[in-house]
C-alpha cells in the first residue's frame, strides 16, 4: 500500500516536524489565548491543529469544526452543535449516569445510547429558529460540561473561518468576541485557507477581534526533515538537488510534496532524480488542465490579462512596458486587475512589481501557458 496519504488530514502519529509550532500552539491553548493560524494553502494548518488536539491535556476539551459549508447563521450553529457532540463521547461514557441527569435540564438536547452501548449520542432537537438562542445553548452546554468534568476550558478551532464574512444577517465574529470576553470556559483558534481574507476579518484595526488574538504563522516544514521523512517512506534517496528543486518549485507546500511522493511510489520511483521530479510535477499540472482552463475562463477580461501578465513577467517587472505591450494593457488597467485579484485572494504581493499565485499548481499551469 502506498505510504503517502494525500486525500486525508495527516494523522497525529504520522506527523512530521513543526516542533516549534506545536509547542507554541499548545502553550497558547493551555493559557486560554485566542489564536489565528496563518499560512498559505496546503501547508498543513489543519493537521497542526489535529496534532496538538491529539496530545492536549485531558483537562482541556478540544472542539474542531470546519465551517466551509456554512452559508448562513443557522448552518454555523448546527455545525457547532455537531462538533460538541463529536468532542465529548469518551468522557460521557465514563460519567454517563450523572451527565445524563445534568443534560436533561438543557433545552434542545437529548441523549440516547449508541448501538454498541459504549457511549451516548447527543442529538440537538431544535425547537427554535433563533440563531442567538441556539448559540447560547451550545455554549451553555460547553460551560456545564466543563464545570461537571473539572475541565479548565474548551478550545474551539474554527477552520475556514473566513466563510463567516459571507454571512450577512449577523456578525458572527463580533458575537464570538463578546462570548470570549465574558466566558472563561472557552478560547478560540481561527484558521483558514484564504490568508488575506482571514487577516482582513480578524486583524484589521476596525474589526472586532483587532488586538485580541495571537498569530501563529505556518510555513513549509524544514526541508531537511521533510526530505528525510519522504526518503524513509520511499526507502530510497533523492538525487542531487532533486528534493531542493521540488521543495522550491512547490513553495514548500507539504500536501503537494507528499502528492508528488505518492506519484513516485505509485510509479516505483524510489530514488527520484531531477528528471523524475520534473515529470511528476508536469503530470500533476496536466491532471488539472481541464479544471484550470475552466477556472481561468471564469475570470473577467481584465483579470485574465492580470493573470497572464503575472505569469509571463520577469521577477519585479510585471509593470514593465514590455510586459504591458505584450498583453495590450495599460499600467492603470493592470493595476486595477491586480488589485481585484489580490482582494479575491487569487494572488499575493511579494515585492514591488512581484506577485505569485496562491494556488501553486494553477500558477505553474499559467506559466506553462504563457511560454
Amino acid at each position: 500500500m502506498n505510504p503517502f496519504r494525500i486525500d486525508k488530514i495527516v494523522s497525529p502519529d504520522d506527523f512530521c516536524g513543526r516542533v516549534g509550532e506545536i509547542n507554541r500552539l499548545s502553550t497558547l491553548i493551555e493559557g486560554k489565548a485566542n489564536v489565528i493560524i496563518y499560512g498559505d494553502r496546503r501547508y498543513g494548518k489543519t493537521s497542526l491543529i489535529q496534532k496538538v488536539f491529539a496530545d492536549i491535556p485531558s483537562t482541556i476539551l478540544p472542539i474542531y469544526l470546519d465551517i466551509y459549508s456554512a452559508v448562513d447563521e443557522m448552518d454555523f450553529a448546527l455545525l457547532l452543535y455537531k462538533a460538541v457532540e463529536e468532542a465529548t463521547p469518551t468522557t460521557l461514557r465514563k460519567q454517563s449516569g450523572k451527565l445524563m441527569k445534568l443534560f436533561t435540564s438543557i433545552d434542545g438536547v437529548s441523549f440516547s445510547p449508541t448501538k454498541s452501548g459504549e457511549s451516548f449520542a447527543m442529538k440537538p432537537s431544535f425547537q427554535t429558529q433563533d440563531f442567538k438562542q441556539l448559540l447560547a445553548s451550545a455554549f451553555d452546554l460547553i460551560d456545564q460540561y466543563c464545570q461537571f468534568s473539572k475541565c479548565t476550558h474548551a478550545v474551539i478551532a474554527f477552520d475556514e473561518f473566513q466563510q463567516v464574512a459571507d454571512i450577512k444577517n449577523v456578525k458572527i465574529d463580533a458575537i464570538l468576541r463578546t462570548i470570549s470576553q465574558s466566558n472563561p470556559n472557552v478560547s478560540f483558534i481561527f484558521s483558514g485557507s484564504k490568508k488575506s481574507m482571514l487577516r482582513s476579518l480578524l486583524s484589521a484595526p476596525k474589526q472586532p477581534w483587532y488586538g485580541m488574538t495571537t498569530p501563529i504563522s505556518v510555513e513549509g516544514i524544514d526541508p531537511t526533515l521533510l526530505q528525510a521523512y519522504c526518503e524513509e517512506k520511499l526507502d530510497g534517496k533523492f538525487g542531487d538537488y532533486a528534493f531542493t528543486w521540488l521543495y522550491e518549485t512547490l513553495r514548500g507546500q507539504t500536501r503537494l510534496i507528499l502528492q508528488t511522493c505518492f506519484d513516485f511510489y505509485a510509479n516505483e520511483v524510489f530514488s527520484p532524480s531531477m528528471d523524475d521530479a520534473i515529470d511528476a510535477i508536469n503530470r500533476m499540472v496536466n491532471e488539472h488542465k481541464a479544471d484550470f482552463t475552466e477556472k481561468f475562463l471564469m475570470f473577467r477580461g481584465q483579470q485574465k490579462k492580470g493573470l497572464r501578465a503575472i505569469a509571463s513577467a520577469v521577477e519585479g517587472k510585471v509593470y514593465a512596458q514590455e510586459n504591458l505591450d505584450k498583453h495590450n494593457v495599460t499600467k492603470q488597467r493592470l493595476n486595477q486587475a491586480i488589485s481585484s485579484l489580490l482582494k479575491s485572494d487569487e494572488i499575493q504581493k511579494l515585492d514591488e512589481g512581484t506577485y505569485q499565485f496562491n494556488n501553486v499548481l494553477f500558477g505553474l499551469w499559467m506559466i506553462k501557458e504563457q511560454h
